[in-house]
């Protein structure tokens, strides 16, 4: 499989589940065939959107041959995550990946281990899968603070071709693609998919692309074509609605939405987060008018569709493409 297949947008899917956590997978499967309806370019299975760590291994076995089963129909690729707290058990998810036909698979480091520790995990992993293979660098959930020298150990074992990065420190993301342009990097936070992009990440995985695939396409394919100001506009959108929703909880936000779209009866496993009775009315009141901007300039993406920018014209000259107040009113 070549390297450019990796390239895009792939949602990080979720596993719905019932009030008891039990995975449903007719909602999961309805909702990797939406996905790939809307025109993403992967998916990728059971990370921290999808709960991974929260589902029984045979749950997560079911995810996993459940989204290779769809994106082999829909063209896409299915990056599965497989990491667990000690090598057997990722050994084994990976080898099961392997089998089942995913395109890659993924894994955070082990936490509060050697460095030499993590190259034999990733080793491991990468050998059992038979699979290209993306290490999954998030501190906010690993506590694991990893430099660059470090990563590219990492990326020098065979196998492992990338990072789905999952930082503020986009610098480091450039870093690591003067190092080494030849890998593949994803932008892990949706809410800097723009600057990502432009710091070179080749696509972006991100948990709100279940709520608007089209968007976060809309993004990618601005950037693609030079188009940096529609970029920010669309950013803007989204960046406006997740500084609303923090008041409320973007976890529960999420939920709420992914019920609201009918895409799933329950998102988050127990413990679950809630809301508080005056964060659910803050939420009632409020989101619809973001939603609706976010709706509306996904529209005027379909009615205007991005040109190429000639060579050597630089983006900066461009007038802005959407109408929509980026600010959300």
């Amino acid at each position: 499989m070549s390297i450019q297949r990796f390239r895009g947008i792939l949602p990080a899917i979720a596993s719905p589940c019932d009030e008891n956590d039990a995975f449903q997978e007719d909602a999961f499967v309805a909702l990797a065939e939406h996905l790939y309806r809307q025109g993403v370019h992967g998916l990728y299975v059971g990370g921290a959107t999808g709960e991974g760590f929260r589902m029984p291994a045979e749950e997560r076995r079911r995810a996993i041959r459940l989204a290779v089963g769809v994106s082999k129909k829909s063209d896409g690729v299915a990056i599965c995550y497989v990491g667990a707290n000690n090598s057997r058990d990722a050994i084994r998810l990976a080898e099961f990946a392997g089998e089942a036909g995913a395109g890659a698979v993924a894994s955070f480091p082990l936490a509060k281990v050697s460095q030499q520790q993590n190259v034999e995990y990733y080793t491991d992993i990468a050998r059992a899968a038979g699979l290209p293979t993306l290490v999954y660098h998030v501190p906010i959930l690993t506590g694991v603070e990893t430099t660059v020298d470090e990563m590219l150990q990492w990326l020098d074992i065979e196998g492992v071709i990338g990072v789905k990065y999952t930082d503020w420190n986009i610098h480091t993301l450039k870093c690591l693609k003067i190092a080494r342009p030849d890998i593949i990097l994803y932008n892990g936070f949706d809410q800097i998919l723009t600057p990502g992009l432009l710091y070179g990440a080749d696509g972006g995985i991100g948990t709100f692309y279940n709520n608007f695939p089209k968007l976060f396409l809309g993004i990618y394919d601005a950037v693609q074509s030079g188009d940096v100001l529609r970029a920010m506009q669309l950013q803007d959108l989204f960046s406006e609605l997740i500084h609303f929703g923090s008041k409320a909880g973007i976890g529960p936000m999420w939920e709420m939405m992914m019920q609201d779209q009918g895409l799933c009866q329950f998102a988050l496993r127990r413990p679950r987060p809630t809301l508080t009775e005056a964060s659910r009315k803050l939420l009632r009141a409020e989101l619809p008018r973001r939603l609706d901007a976010i709706e509306q300039a996904v529209a005027q993406i379909e009615e205007r569709p991005l040109e190429t920018i000639p060579p050597n014209k630089p983006h900066w000259d461009r007038q802005p493409s959407l109408a929509t107040d980026s600010r959300g009113s």
